[in-house]
This record gives structure tokens, sequence and C-alpha cells, in this order.
């Protein structure tokens, strides 16, 4: 099972971002390229990625409501996130952080920077699972 392909939502209203997101990540992960936050959960009703990529400045549904939205439901509560975005303020930052992302990329991103961020984030969610199922294993005897 560790060999398994990891998924990641990519969530950008820019195509050219969702377009090179998708190309830098198709390789190592099943991507799902998303245009907004409203398209996001429809996706999220088939799909339970490991990751989701965030973009913060999106119409309608910007990523602080998107990642709000995400916390208050208990089946994407746990979902690492990671924001993109221009913003280099960091009060934008902080926010985001405050708000439940695990990590802030600033774009445009270095390609091997979010990869070696995704990696991380993937590996400790993976880890913090781990954990959950053992304990419950522990509860269980």
């Amino acid at each position: 099972m560790a060999d398994k392909r990891k998924t990641i939502i990519l969530v950008d209203d820019d195509m050219i971002h969702l377009t090179a997101g998708k190309d830098i990540l198709k390789d190592t992960y099943n991507v799902f390229p998303v245009s907004s936050g409203e398209r996001l959960f429809e996706i999220l009703k088939k799909v339970r990625p490991d990751l989701i990529l965030l973009d913060i400045e999106m119409p309608v549904m910007n990523g602080y409501a998107v990642i709000k939205q995400l916390r208050d439901n208990v089946k994407t509560a746990d979902i690492p996130v990671i924001f993109l975005s221009a913003h280099i303020d960091p009060s934008h930052e902080l926010e985001g952080l405050e708000l439940g992302a695990v990590d802030y990329v600033f774009k445009p991103f270095s390609p091997l920077l979010l990869m070696r961020r995704i990696e991380t984030h993937i590996l400790l969610s993976s880890q913090k699972e781990e954990l959950k199922r053992y304990r419950e294993g522990l509860t269980n005897e």
C-alpha cells in the first residue's frame, strides 16, 4: 500500500497556474485540476485527496471561505491544505495558517520547493493516520 499514488486536488481560477501545477505534479501524483471552490466541493463527493493545493484569490468563493467549509465538515476536516498565493504580506500567510492550512507557498512557485512541501505534508498526514489506526487497535484489544 505504500507505493499507491497519492491524490492531489489543485484549485486555482488561473488556467496558467492549473496547467503549470498539473505538469509539475502529474508524474508523481494523481492530480485533479479544479477551477473554483464550488467545483472542489463537487469533486470531493467522489474523490478523497491526500492533499489540496488551494489558491486564495478566486472569484465567488475565495480560498479562506473554502478552507473554513473544509474544516467545518468532519469528512474533509483533516485533509491537508497548502495555500498558494501571490500575496507576500505575512498577515495573509498568518490568516491562512490560523484557518487550518498546513503550509503556504508563494506564486510563482518553485517546482522543487512545491514538491518538497507536498512530500513533507503527505508524509506527516500518512504518519498521523497510521498512529490513529494504531491507537484504535490498542483500544479494541
